[in-house]
């Protein structure tokens, strides 16, 4: 795997990550799973790793474009479910800072930029 790719989702399993990885390729960003062969030949209960299954895009100069398009697209989807989810809040405590904030509970499970330090950040899926 090229070391320039950048993820840009944790999936909670393979089935989502494939998803994930399939809706980008038909919004013509080339994406993957990182190691999808390994992952594909554990029992199921062990595929997802604590910070699930990551997506990864294939051109850097793509990967800001990728984060912003699935935040949109699950903040679209949590309107749809209705106002008492959408307005649910998630902490995350950005690794590089050690600053924290809420999120919008939509954007769990994404990479987030840290408003800090600018760097990075896994948001929790739950």
């Amino acid at each position: 795997m090229p070391r320039d790719m950048i993820c840009v989702y944790h999936a909670a399993d393979m089935g989502q990550a494939d998803i994930i990885v399939a809706w980008l390729r038909e919004r013509g960003i080339e994406a993957c799973v990182k190691d999808a062969f390994a992952s594909a030949t554990l029992p199921t209960s062990l595929i997802v790793a604590p910070r699930g299954i990551e997506v990864y895009v294939m051109d850097p100069d793509q990967a800001e474009r990728a984060a912003l398009m699935l935040r949109d697209h699950f903040a679209a989807t949590e309107r749809e479910r209705g106002p008492e989810q959408t307005e649910q809040t998630i902490e995350a405590t950005y690794e590089e800072c050690g600053e924290s904030a809420e999120l919008p509970f939509a954007e769990r499970g994404t990479v987030q930029t840290c408003p800090h330090c600018r760097e990075y950040i896994d948001v929790p899926s739950g």
